[in-house]
């Protein structure tokens, strides 16, 4: 293409493109910008206008035509400006006025005698482009107006306005008549413009503040939604949990067990991902609120552990957990979210290291420690399908996963690590993560160590021996720094040969570790020490398995027995100090923590329960909840019902749902307390059972007049730890209370 063809290509393009530019459609978020413009053309257009019909006047009343064709310019691009932009091409009418603008204060400068002071014109021009260009998103044309006009004012301070020529307009007329009447219309002009910037402000104000109140609307509506969804979610969820924990406390099979511990998994995945939404909500509205208290450090992280232990079985993956034995015992945390880092992170690298039955298992490692500053450092690797480092950089937003989460549909809202990131912001703290595809994922959190007290309870290993069946390097890392940082000694065996030959000779300041490695012992590499006659009956023995309950039952002989993935060091400690206080080892893990609801449970009538209910299914659920416990309820389906039942026996507790038909709890709780006032009563404890688990509901049953409030599902842990403190509370009145109530009937 010839050089000439070329250049003129190119200067068709430019001319195409700008023409493109002038007249582009506007796009829906720029049309309030538009209706803005608009009235700002429409405002300041009168003013010109009204400034060129006084000029038009001068120059009939002077005879000087030059007068009236100097506005020409103005008037012109003034009247094609408002056209374009009533006609919908705003961009076209804003670089009409301001060209228009610009060439009428040129003409005037070199043409009227300086004696008239035709540049002060200049500071009407100034303020111009920024009323009628958008600063940021219209830079371009602003810039462009603001130059023309500024070269415009260089070129006639340098040239002199009689560069031309003499002016058009003499001294005498510019003197007399000219610099009066253009100080006027200057004013009259930065009065306009001074005019159009306070629409625009109070435009902009106006269009804040009903933005801001229907986002308030929305986050009210939103937190109203997710109240009454998480209501609805719960209320049918608290039946399913509580007649879970009812059945895991009854004789089962081990068939049935298995049953019932899907069913409580699946109901604990399904709260999870409603306290994700909630908690999510809570964060966007700046309500998430903690509480630091004193908190058990290790114990949260094993509970934590503990907790996922059964998940990761079912993944196939081995969960291990390493801790630094010098940690304090406790510290000033809030240890519920703690928990929910912990979990959320341990959740999803399970979830992510699944392997078929088939495969080697998965592993994850949950490391605690310190860091280089001293702060409190978390560490969770697993080898699961690792993280793109094009994803790496979103991870923590919300409802994001990656392309590997979603083609492995491994499910998931995507809040789940947005959470952890904000909950550790609130802690002061941080997260990081480090990952490859394919190979695996490491998050590190740091945390500060607030308030530390005290030291991990440590046994006295002192002159004692532990002696250890590797089957891993892994083993050997967990069990030696603790065992020597508690005075013991360690000692690992590479063979079952090796230990069972170390084992004839009897000490009883040594304890030997044997690891299994499936729930099979007899397939199992250790299965000579397990199941060997010729083992010293003295012996004193720790067996590590996955099913530590399935091999107590088939084992010949008394052992201690501990589940293998976790270790919790908790656990282990009591094993060490039974093992070496020479106490007979039970055949089975203990199993006191799932006995001690059923021993509250004896054949004399306990305290009396009064509670309102107006689900059927959880009517069921508490009334064998509290007769578990070792209560007797009376169980209602509405409060009318329950004031009644209260007016007319003896009640020790009542326990009250907050949303029932007739009369809720909030009305029952104020009609009792009335009641009591009335009649000089002792006050009865009145415990909410909600199913809202949003901010304020608590805060609204304390101001009704309950003494406190537990959000479904409720569980038999926490019901026996709610109700036995507000009874040992009210003491023993409930029969004084009931003659006092007699009495005024």
């Amino acid at each position: 293409m010839p050089a000439t063809r070329q250049r003129g290509w190119i200067l068709k393009t430019i001319v195409l493109e700008a023409t493109l530019m002038l007249f582009e459609e506007n796009t829906p978020k720029n049309k309030d910008q538009r209706s803005i413009y608009t009235k700002v053309i429409f405002i300041t257009s009168w003013g010109i206008v009204a400034c060129c019909i006084g000029w038009m006047l001068l120059a009939y009343y002077l005879n000087e035509p030059l007068i009236a064709l100097l506005t020409g310019p103005a008037l012109l691009g003034t009247i094609f400006a408002t056209i374009f932009t009533a006609y919908g091409m705003p961009l076209l009418g804003r670089t009409v006025w301001s060209a228009g603008g610009i060439v009428a204060v040129t003409l005037a400068s070199f043409t009227i005698h300086e004696a008239a002071n035709p540049e002060l014109m200049y500071l009407v021009l100034l303020g111009g482009p920024f009323l009628t260009f958008a600063v940021g998103r219209e830079n371009l044309q602003l810039t462009i107006v603001v130059a023309a006009t500024a070269i415009s004012l260089m070129a006639v301070l340098l040239l002199g306005n009689d560069f031309f020529g003499a002016p058009w307009v003499g001294k005498e007329t510019a003197e007399k008549y000219l610099a009066t009447g253009l100080l006027f219309m200057v004013f009259i002009l930065i009065a306009v413009e001074m005019a159009a910037f306070g629409i625009l402000a109070h435009t902009n104000q106006v269009k804040m503040e009903a933005s801001s109140t229907q986002a308030r609307l929305a986050s009210r509506a939103k937190t109203d939604f997710l109240a009454a969804m998480s209501h609805e979610i719960r209320t049918p969820m608290n039946g399913v949990v509580g007649m879970v924990e009812i059945l895991e406390n009854s004789k089962l099979t081990t068939e049935q067990s298995r049953i019932v511990e899907t069913i409580r998994d699946s109901s604990t995945a399904l709260l999870s991902i409603i306290e994700n939404i909630l908690d999510m909500s809570r964060i966007e509205a700046g309500k998430l609120e903690l509480k630091l208290q004193k908190t058990e450090v290790l114990s949260v992280f094993e509970k934590s552990a503990d907790t996922l232990r059964h998940f990761a079985e079912a993944h196939h993956v081995t969960l291990l957990m390493n801790y630094d034995p010098d940690l304090p015992k406790y510290m000033s945390c809030d240890s519920g979210r703690l928990r929910q880092i912990i979990l959320n992170l341990l959740s999803n690298a399970i979830k992510f290291s699944k392997r078929p039955p088939e495969d080697p298992k998965g592993q994850v490692i949950l490391t605690v420690g310190f860091s280089d500053k001293d702060d409190l450092k978390v560490e969770v690797s697993d080898d699961g399908i690792g993280i793109g480092e094009e994803f790496l950089s979103s991870l923590f937003d919300p409802f994001e996963q990656s392309a590997e989460v979603r083609r492995h549909e491994f499910g998931g809202s995507g809040l789940g690590l947005a959470i952890v990131s904000q909950l550790i912001e609130k802690l002061n703290g941080s997260i990081g993560v480090q990952s490859q595809r394919g190979q695996g994922t490491t998050f590190t959190v740091h945390l500060p160590i607030i308030d530390r007290e005290g030291q991990i309870r440590c046994p006295d290993l002192r002159n004692k021996t532990i002696a250890y069946l590797k089957n891993s390097d892994d083993g050997v890392h967990y069990f030696q720094k603790p065992i020597e940082k508690c005075g013991g000694h360690f000692k690992a065996f590479d063979t079952p040969a090796d230990l069972i030959a170390a084992a004839q000779i009897r000490n009883d300041n040594v304890v030997y570790i044997v690891p299994f490695a499936c729930d099979d012992w007899q397939n199992d590499k250790a299965s000579p020490v397990f199941n060997s006659r010729n083992f010293p009956d003295e012996t004193k023995t720790i067996f590590l398995s996955p099913a530590p309950h399935h091999l107590a039952e088939r084992s010949e002989r008394e052992h201690i027995f501990l589940p293998s993935a976790p270790i919790l060091n908790s656990a282990f400690s009591k094993a060490l100090e039974r093992a070496f206080n020479l106490k007979a080892p039970k055949p089975n893990v203990d199993n006191s923590e799932k006995d001690e609801f059923l021993a509250n449970k004896s054949d004399d009538v306990g305290p009396r329960i009064l509670a309102a209910e107006d689900n059927d299914i959880n009517r069921v659920v508490l009334e064998s909840q509290l007769a578990q416990l070792g209560y007797t309820p009376v169980i209602v389906e509405d409060g009318a019902k329950a004031y009644e039942a209260w007016k007319l026996d003896d009640f020790d507790l009542i326990l009250t749902d907050c949303q029932m038909p007739i009369v809720d709890g909030f009305e029952l709780t104020r009609k009792i307390r009335d009641d009591e006032e009335k009649d000089g009563q002792g006050r009865i404890p009145i415990i909410a059972i909600t199913a809202n688990a949003v901010r304020g509901e608590g805060e609204r049953c304390l101001l009704a007049g309950m003494d406190a409030y537990m959000t479904k599902p409720t569980t038999l842990a926490a019901l026996k730890v709610t109700l036995g403190q507000h009874y040992k509370k009210a003491g023993h009145t409930s029969t004084e209370q009931s003659e006092a109530r007699f009495k005024t009937e």
